[in-house]
């Protein structure tokens, strides 16, 4: 009987969270299924507001008990450490929608992903602060070609290629700065990546 009640669940899931409930929704409303569906997808208890709401302009109040029976169904399937795990490795927010008997295993599945997922985002940093540091001296060595070759030709004066001459030393600087910062940023770069592989160890088995 459960596992019929989860197959017309999961079909509820696919329809009725995608649009406001409308006057056919709210007169052949299953309060029990609805709040099954509300309790899997991690939504709070007091979510029936919502639907009371809609339902008012229909003249339908909600079965309160059925509907916090359904949740509390729901919040079982969706309160585990491992869907807790996923949430948070993929940096979703958690609206404590679980009840007292679920919130514990679900907040550690929570916690632990979202170790994972701060570690994902140090490294994508560091990513991104290497390759910036790659573009940028591909950049100046671009413009100090292309300096260089200006510095040379026909038609300028010397002051005018005196003000050239300072643009690519000053150019040259910023190379030389990129330079010795990129040993650093390597670094970090590798250490990032080891620590979320290890976090990633840490955390397989979820």
């Amino acid at each position: 009987m459960y596992l019929r009640f989860l197959g017309i669940a999961t079909i509820g899931l696919l329809l009725s969270n995608c649009a406001n409930m409308n006057e056919s929704d709210c007169l052949t409303a299953n309060w029990q299924l609805i709040g099954f569906e509300d309790g899997s997808f991690g939504k709070n208890e007091s979510h029936i507001s919502q639907h009371r709401k809609e339902c008012a302009e229909h003249g339908v109040t909600p079965d309160l008990t059925a509907y916090q029976k359904g949740h509390f169904a729901g919040s079982k399937r969706f309160c585990t450490a491992n869907n807790g795990f996923t949430r948070g490795q993929k940096g979703k927010n958690y609206s404590r929608s679980c009840p007292e008997q679920f919130e514990a295993e679900f907040l550690a599945g929570f916690a632990d992903g979202q170790t994972l997922y701060g570690l994902k985002k140090l490294l994508n940093q560091r990513s991104a602060e290497l390759e910036d540091a790659y573009k940028n001296l591909d950049r100046l060595e671009h413009s100090i070609s292309e300096k260089s070759e200006l510095m040379i030709a026909d038609g300028l004066t010397r002051d005018q290629r005196i003000i050239i001459r300072d643009e690519i030393v000053q150019y040259q600087q910023q190379q030389d700065e990129l330079f010795s910062a990129l040993p650093e940023l390597k670094q970090e770069f590798e250490s990032a990546l080891q620590t979320y592989e290890l976090g990633k160890q840490e955390f397989s088995y979820y």
